[in-house]
């Protein structure tokens, strides 16, 4: 096939000279057959990504291959054109003589607008299959972790690709034109690292915070406790700092660099159940039967106490007033936590009543100890008598 398509181009060619010679018509004509071959291979591709690419792609259940197809498919004609068009001009001044240096001039210049041309929308495509790529990636990681970190991190990872991508673009132009470009990237070297050390601890919280999306310790709605002792509910996760709302609605915001380096308690994950714990104490004399008896039908009436782990109540210590009980629960989440046991402890209370179970109070032993009337030591009279008698 190869061998016929060459055969085919060289015998095609060959009559043009034969017809035309080797003199600027015939550079002409094969340039502007260059040109047109390079449209008509553009529309080619162009038809066969709208018919075969699509229905390749549609099979799959991602949207990012489509979003990259889009991307292509609507610069194709342009990158065909531009590309045709330099060639064809190439092939153009292959035909001129030194005599024609005003035209050959003008043609070189067109060369290099036409290349600067192709740089711009290379990088044009470039960027956009970068953002859409990282878009994703990042929109993908949040869905999972339930975020909208995505929103904060991708424009910023996009900036710095764009920026990434156009010094490329700027440094192979460079080099094109026959430019040193080694002061640039010494400099771009130099910048690069000044940046990198005035802004550390910016950029050390935002790898925390991807760090964070990847690890998952906790996401959004999860209720967690930090070093301090405070706890909250978490509100958001940013690219430099995540926000707790705690219980007085105030918000705690905290670097992410501090919170992978430290212990957290997560309360919401694995899983969402939490224990719920009444402490009751009774008399001394109560049934200890009876008074767990009532715990756990009171726990098991409960409409969110879950029926499984089953309740459960236990004699847990003998106090100097009374007997102290505990009753052990769980509920679905921790956002109902507090209203259970409250309403535990008040059904306790009317239930203890209603049996005649008291609840036991402080009770001290009081030994009384009858003084001597006198302020004296005991003995002190006998001792005055006897020196008395000695005078």
């Amino acid at each position: 096939m190869n061998s016929f398509l060459t055969l085919s181009y060289n015998s095609l060619f060959s009559k043009l000279q034969s017809v035309l010679g080797t003199g600027i018509l015939y550079h002409s004509v094969t340039g502007l057959m260059v040109f047109l071959l390079g449209l008509v291979i553009g529309w080619i591709v162009k038809f066969l990504l709208n018919t075969i690419g699509r229905k390749l792609i549609a099979k799959t259940e991602s949207d990012l291959d489509d979003k990259i197809l889009e991307i292509i498919v609507a610069r194709v004609m342009a990158i065909a054109a531009i590309t045709s068009m330099y060639f064809g001009l190439q092939e153009l001044s292959n035909g001129l003589n030194v005599s024609n240096a005003t035209v050959l001039q003008f043609l070189e210049y067109a060369n290099g607008a036409l290349f600067l041309l192709m740089a711009f929308v290379l990088t044009a495509v470039a960027i956009r299959i970068t953002d859409t790529l990282v878009s994703h990636a990042l929109h993908s990681i949040a869905r999972r972790g339930s975020t909208n970190f995505d929103q904060a991190l991708a424009p910023l990872i996009n900036r710095v690709a764009n920026i990434l991508i156009a010094l490329v673009a700027v440094i192979i132009a460079l080099d094109h034109f026959g430019q040193n470009i080694s002061t640039l990237l010494v400099s771009l070297g130099v910048g690069s690292l000044a940046i990198a050390l005035a802004a550390q601890e910016t950029l050390s919280n935002m790898i925390a915070g991807f760090v964070i999306m990847i690890d998952r310790p906790f996401r959004v709605g999860d209720r967690v406790k930090i070093p301090t002792g405070e706890e909250g509910d978490i509100y958001e996760i940013g690219v430099r700092s995540t926000k707790i709302l705690d219980f007085d609605n105030n918000l705690l915001i905290v670097p992410n660099n501090e919170l992978i380096k430290t212990k957290i308690v997560n309360y919401s994950y694995p899983e969402a159940h939490i224990r719920v714990i009444v402490d009751v104490d009774a008399a001394y004399g109560s049934d200890v039967s009876e008074v767990k008896r009532l715990l756990l039908k009171l726990a098991h009436a409960h409409p969110d106490v879950l029926k499984n782990p089953a309740p459960e109540a236990f004699l847990i210590s003998l106090e100097e007033s009374g007997l102290q009980f505990r009753l052990v629960c769980r509920v679905a989440s921790y956002t109902v936590q507090f209203t259970t046991a409250e309403t535990l402890r008040v059904q306790v209370y009317k239930a203890f009543a209603q049996a005649h179970i008291g609840f036991p109070f402080p009770q001290r032993v009081v030994s009384m100890k009858k003084e001597n009337s006198s302020n004296e030591f005991p003995g002190s009279e006998k001792r005055k008598s006897l020196s008395r008698k000695n005078r």
